[in-house]
């Protein structure tokens, strides 16, 4: 199973808890601290991926293509170019062009009825030919549907009053309230005094760059008397004839006003007036651009002059300036590095005629998106090490991704991304290196001390619930079956033979002895010269209640005792391997008892020892003492649990033995070497 019960200390929770809770505050404090918040960038660059994900048909008004395919260009929308072309074919020379040409198009527009036109050319100043001035300004109070541009610079508080001094008709009136920014206007440069009276209407034209991209832009700029819509607000205001007195701009949140036959239409903004724009495509792909020259040279023709009229008809129809694109006419989008600014306007304009616009998140939504990924995380670690944090950090991660995308695409919502993710990828480095210097710490330092001396089930146990170490190291009491083995007579062979034998006997009988005890579950406590010293079920989990213990103390003791027996024949082998080298045998005893002792690391910080303590320990020495040669002696309750488990026969006899400093025991059961033998040679006396 993935993931297992873990034994848990509180300061391990709270370590892992707090990795979490820091890692998910750090993003939070960088924009806090800073006054410009150092992932903006990456957050820009992460919105501007989801634009380029997002389905192409998602973003324009919902009315079909004439052959009822998906809709792939605006039906309202349309931009006239005056292109580089013009000046030669139709012989208008160098820009700039004879402003009675401008009037020709506002007239050939307003025979088309077009629905607005909104001009991305600013006329500040007078021409030398008066005529051509008087001609333009006719041309503008006779379609009454030209809106045209204003430009200046941005200003802290309301700033210039001059836009309430010489175009007060034009000023925006709302009524305000709540918090935060709304920039103010200075340096104002406005169209000459005849156009201003002769427009419909002044917008501004501002292309305000972050990061190296117009991605938000201050629809409304505040001055003395009101406020300077964009030319885009003022063609949607104008186009669903909004009532005036509808217009409430909540600081800090929306943009709010009522056409008047639809419900009331709620632009958010953020703390500096902002608003997303929601742009629907790359350049020219998702509104039909004219070319001027191909629109005059058509109209020329009778026969082509209603078909292009028509192309006009009913549409909102940005005039713009093409022949040259210098650094001030190119913006960079979350499309296209070199985007034409004029093309802005008219994904401004379709945005608040669709009604689609984009939305910061909640705060509901913020808590979602910061808390929620790095809480899984924490779970993961809390539920294990690095294989299972690294794949939870990685699915989590995925998955997080995925949902910007999708609620991007579904509920308009810019969630973030740099944020959390950064937050994600810390928790990710707090929580691997607190699981390794804390968590773990205490298992690797176990492992490391004692690693070889434990059975394979106890080391997978260790490593599935780091926590028990704790559990195992801390001194308590419990019922565990102890194992002593030694050479009889090792000390006489000692006195007569070399130390280069000596050390191999030891090896041979050490090593076979040992990898016989790890093998069948039990722990190595200890070599003392030729004897061993081991213990059975100190790492099984406790507190499933007494019926389940006593079921596990009586699969110890089978385990021991089929261990002791698989010991006594690995002995017989040894043996015949050195007679055949030419070396004497030896005889092992072994001695089992089972009973509650105290188990834990009952050493120092400068030598760990993890032992088992109690006259239990000291019964089953003395019984390995007081065993036969060959054989195994077995306290009563050990060869009762191991009879149950079918490891040694019923009829085993008792036996009163005699145990140095202990006394008498009554109810010894020895297993003598001929009965060792016969259960050897029983395939099912090792294996069950």
């Amino acid at each position: 199973m993935l993931f297992k019960k873990q034994t848990w200390h509180w300061p391990h929770i709270v370590a892992l808890i707090s990795c979490g809770i820091v890692a998910a505050l750090i993003p939070i404090l960088l924009d806090v601290i800073w006054e410009k918040d150092p992932l903006e960038p990456i957050e820009f660059k992460a919105v501007d991926m989801r634009f380029k994900r997002r389905p192409l048909a998602a973003v324009l008004e919902p009315v079909p293509s004439p052959d009822g395919s998906a809709q792939t260009v605006s039906n309202s929308i349309v931009a006239l170019d005056y292109d580089a072309n013009a000046s030669g074919e139709l012989g208008l020379g160098r820009w700039p062009w004879d402003r009675r040409v401008h009037a020709q198009v506002f007239d050939m527009l307003k025979q088309a009825g077009a629905r607005s036109v909104l001009v991305d050319i600013v006329f500040d100043y007078p021409v030398k030919d008066p005529a051509e001035d008087r001609a333009m300004i006719e041309a503008t109070r006779r379609a009454g549907n030209v809106i045209l541009p204003v430009v200046f610079s941005e200003a802290k508080g309301s700033g210039t009053d001059e836009f309430f001094t010489k175009a007060p008709q034009h000023l925006l009136h709302a009524e305000v309230e709540g918090f935060g920014d709304i920039p103010g206007v200075k340096e104002l440069v406005l169209p000459l005094p005849g156009l201003v009276t002769a427009a419909a209407g002044l917008g501004h034209i501002q292309s305000t760059t972050v990061s190296g991209a117009m991605r938000r832009t201050p629809l409304l700029y505040a001055t003395k008397g009101g406020f300077v819509p964009s030319m885009a607000l003022v063609a949607a205001l104008r186009d669903l004839e909004v009532d005036p007195t509808s217009i409430r701009v909540e600081r800090g949140r929306a943009i709010r006003f009522k056409p008047r036959l639809s419900d009331e239409i709620v632009i958010p903004i953020n703390k500096n007036g902002k608003v997303w724009i929601n742009y629907a495509g790359e350049w020219s792909k998702r509104f039909v651009h004219y070319p001027y020259s191909w629109v005059m040279t058509q109209m020329k023709s009778p026969a082509h002059r209603t078909r292009v009229l028509s192309l006009f008809k009913d549409k909102h129809v940005l005039l713009s300036n093409l022949t040259t694109t210098s650094g001030s006419d190119i913006i960079a989008t979350p499309f296209d590095e070199d985007f034409p600014t004029s093309e802005a306007y008219l994904h401004i304009l379709n945005m608040i005629l669709t009604k689609q616009f984009l939305r910061n998140a909640t705060t509901g939504e913020l808590i979602v998106c910061y808390g929620l990924p790095i809480t899984l995380l924490t779970a993961s670690a809390l539920a294990g090490g690095p294989t299972i944090i690294i794949p939870t950090f990685l699915v989590v991660a995925g998955i997080y991704t995925f949902t910007l995308q999708y609620v991007f695409n579904t509920q308009s919502a810019v969630l973030p991304a740099a944020g959390p993710l950064l937050s994600l990828t810390l928790g990710l480095v707090f929580l691997l290196l607190t699981r390794f210097f804390i968590v773990d710490r205490e298992r690797v330092r176990f492992q490391s001390v004692l690693g070889t001396c434990l059975p394979p089930h106890t080391l997978k146990i260790i490593k599935d619930s780091p926590g028990l170490v704790a559990t195992l190291l801390a001194g308590h009491s419990r019922e565990l079956v102890i194992l002593f083995a030694d050479i009889k007579g090792f000390s006489v062979f000692c006195k007569k033979a070399d130390a280069l034998q000596i050390q191999r006997v030891l090896r041979d009988y050490l090593t076979a002895m040992t990898a016989i005890i790890l093998e069948h579950g039990g722990t190595l406590d200890k070599y003392m010269g030729d004897g061993i010293m081991a213990f059975f079920g100190d790492a099984e989990p406790e507190g499933a209640g007494e019926a389940a213990e006593e079921n596990l103390v009586e699969r110890n003791a089978a385990s021991a005792v089929r261990a002791a027996l698989a010991m006594q024949k690995k002995m017989a082998e040894l043996n015949a391997s050195w007679m055949s080298l030419g070396q004497e045998p030896h005889l092992i005893r072994i001695g089992i008892n089972t009973g509650v002792v105290t188990v834990g690391n009952l050493g120092t910080e400068y030598l760990m020892d993890y032992t088992v303590i109690g006259p239990e320990v000291n019964k089953a020495q003395r019984l390995e003492s007081a065993a036969e040669p060959g054989g195994i002696l077995l306290a009563r309750r050990t060869y009762a649990l191991a009879r149950k488990q079918g490891v040694l026969p019923e009829d085993l006899p008792p036996k009163v033995v005699n145990l140095k400093g202990i006394g008498e025991e009554p109810d010894a059961y020895p297993v003598p070497p001929e009965i060792v033998a016969q259960l050897t040679m029983a395939p099912s006396s090792s294996s069950r």
